[in-house]
């Protein structure tokens, strides 16, 4: 098989748990570049084979010569840069992975990866990623498909910050506030941001928590990627009650504006200050306590009888800190990008074009994430 050759484009606390991954797997090169230089610091410490470079994500000139002669380019910074990194690495012919963004955009580009004999997987981290897995699986179980409820849990707190964002901040208050999205009967529909709050019921240790909907790349994705059609989908993120009151609040005030205004003598926008002022994901670790996870709930039928089928991975955040050095979340995201990663590179993995995490295997995928510390579980009940 020879070396394996991996760049990662962010080294902040996801990016951290898909390197170590990556660096511990035999005969693994990785390369990393992140424009925050403390970042830099931190992967330098991690032990294996790794090499790092300062590196502006929207900058193709320094995208393209970090991936050059890679196997694989994983993007673990923002969405936004999704494209540029897309096309450098079809210019360079480079396989890609990322985590979040824009699937119908990126989508449009898949003649062209299967021109080149290449693959792109999009959103493949917690959610989307793991959640698009869970779902095949639990649909490839049924003999006909009707709803699939998508649930990310999280009971976080932590006595030293007021307000934490367990992945990326800037990615975590765009969702809050963009219009929630779910389809229905063949149609995609709009509801009101963080709008449609239930209190549901998780497996323990989460139990019950408030969830609130969001627009999230499961919605468009699964609808048209499955096998059997489902005629609803939806996502919804827990929010402790207060969390989602700070939310409301720094929209309100204009805090989470990307337009600049003048303090003084500078200009700046509201959202840098406060994404400047929150805490990372990797700084949180080991100073919040709780747990998260991700759960797909699936109504259909199969051998004649109504069933549910709950398909969930669940892990505390001390836990993780303990055995991995990373939040909970930060470790459910890294972990499927990491595992995926690691089967592409290694030939497991026999697409070509830009695809979605519902088309890879699930039973092989889900056999392998569980060798990553990944507990899945898997439950039917009939109604």
């Amino acid at each position: 098989m020879g070396l394996l050759k991996f760049s990662v484009i962010g080294g902040g606390g996801v990016g951290q748990v898909i390197v170590k991954h990556l660096a511990r797997a035999t005969d693994a090169k990785v390369k990393v570049g992140d424009i925050d230089r403390a970042r830099l610091r931190e992967i330098a410490r991690i032990s294996g084979d790794i090499s790092i470079s300062p590196l502006d994500a929207g900058d193709p000139h320094e995208v393209g010569r970090l991936i050059t002669g890679s196997d694989l380019v994983i993007n673990a910074s923002h969405p936004r840069f999704n494209l540029l990194i897309m096309k450098q690495a079809l210019k360079r012919r480079v396989n890609y992975i990322d985590l979040a963004g824009y699937p119908a955009e990126q989508m449009k580009h898949d003649s062209k990866w299967r021109k080149a004999g290449l693959v792109a997987i999009l959103g493949m981290g917690e959610d989307p990623g793991l959640s698009n897995v869970l779902a095949r699986r639990g649909v490839d179980m049924l003999d006909r498909v009707s709803e699939i409820r998508i649930r990310d849990g999280e009971t976080s707190t932590s006595e030293m910050y007021p307000f934490v964002a367990l992945f990326s901040p800037d990615v975590f208050l765009e969702e809050a506030v963009s219009p929630a999205r779910y389809f229905q009967n063949g149609e995609m529909k709009t509801n009101l941001p963080m709008s449609g709050r239930e209190t549901y019921r998780f497996p323990p240790p989460i139990g019950e928590v408030s969830v609130y909907a969001m627009d999230h790349e499961e919605v468009h994705t699964l609808p048209v990627y499955l096998p059997k059609k489902p005629n609803f989908v939806d996502f919804k993120l827990a929010l402790r009650d207060e969390t989602a009151s700070a939310i409301k609040l720094f929209q309100g005030l204009g805090l989470l504006s990307r337009k600049l205004v003048r303090v003084g003598p500078v200009k700046v926008s509201p959202l840098s200050v406060l994404l400047h002022l929150l805490p990372s994901p990797s700084q949180i670790a080991g100073k919040i306590s709780g747990n998260a996870g991700i759960l797909v709930e699936i109504w259909g039928e199969a051998s004649g009888k109504q069933c549910v089928q709950k398909l969930y991975s669940i892990m505390t955040h001390d836990e993780a800190y303990e055995k991995h050095m990373a939040n909970a979340t930060s470790y459910l995201t890294g972990t499927p990008t990491a595992v995926c990663a690691l089967m592409l590179a290694q030939g497991r993995i026999e697409s070509e074009g830009v695809i979605v995490p519902e088309c890879l295997n699930p039973e092989s995928f889900i056999g392998e994430a569980r060798k990553f510390d990944l507990e899945i579980r898997i439950e039917k009940t009939e109604v």
